[in-house]
Formats: C-alpha cells, structure tokens, sequence
C-alpha cells in the first residue's frame, strides 16, 4: 500500500486569498499566543487589557462586546484579570449598579509588555514590506473588512 505524501499546511495545490489569510493569521495568532503566554496573559485578556488601555471605564458588557464573545466569557476574563490584581473595578458616576474596569498599575506595565512583543512580532512579519506597503496592507484590510461588514475604526495611519 502506497501512502499519499500531504504538503505543509502553508503549501496550497491551488493557493486563494482566502488560503492565505488563514495562513498568515494563524501563524500570527499562535505566535502572538506564545509571546503573550510568557506575560501569564491569554489572548482574550490581551484583548481587553488593550481596549482598557486605551478606553477606560469600560463595564464588563463592553469588555465582552469590544473582545468579541459572550457577556459569561467576558465576565470570566474581567474575574481573572481581578484576581490577577491587573485591572480594578469602580462604580460609574451616572448608574449606580454599573461597576466600570480600568487597568491597575500591574495591568499596564504587562500590557505595555505584551504591546512591546506585539509590536515586534508585527514588524517581523511586515519586515520585507516598505512602509508604503505596510500602508497600503492597512489600507485593504479595511477594505476587506467593511466588505464583511465589520469596519476597522480609528486612525488610517
């Protein structure tokens, strides 16, 4: 019996956009995994730690809604980011009940790690770009994502 030889996942017998894509993400995604692994910080608090970082206040639902999961998952990554002692909650001025999330000290020096190692591993994977190229990547990936209906706000550069 004869076994067939299958290629590398990063060999496609007929590459796509799509195939590259989930090629590249993936790649960046497990990278990102294992760098932020060595700041004891899943990816999912990574993400809630930089939208913290930069909107504080935020409560536990737009926690949730700005990592993209579910008001229980969101909840458990706020309850480990507290128990971690890396974000701290206070009451809102204007609704009682609401309790908003800021990061605590500790919280900001591991995401400026976590943003440092971020920064390197991106520009390692745009390294062979110009900054033209890295613009103009930025520039179709907005546009690939309002295609989907899901726009990337905030600064073009």
């Amino acid at each position: 019996m004869t076994r067939r030889l299958i290629p590398s996942p990063s060999v496609s017998p007929e590459p796509t956009l799509r195939h590259a894509l989930r090629h590249v993400s993936k790649q960046f995604s497990s990278q990102l995994q294992r760098l932020l692994q060595e700041h004891g910080v899943s990816q999912a608090e990574y993400v809630a730690m930089f939208a913290l970082k930069r909107l504080p206040g935020l409560s536990s639902a737009e926690v949730s809604r700005w990592t993209g999961v579910t008001p229980q998952a969101g909840n458990q990554i706020v309850k480990a980011l507290l128990d971690r002692e890396l974000v701290q909650r206070r009451p809102s001025r204007d609704h009682g009940r609401v309790l908003l999330i800021e990061l605590t000290d500790e919280g900001r020096r591991v995401i400026d790690a976590c943003e440092r190692d971020a920064d390197e591993l991106e520009n390692r994977m745009c390294q062979g770009m110009t900054g033209d190229q890295r613009r103009e990547l930025m520039a179709l990936l907005r546009l690939a994502a309002a295609g989907l209906g899901s726009p990337i706000a905030g600064p073009t550069s």
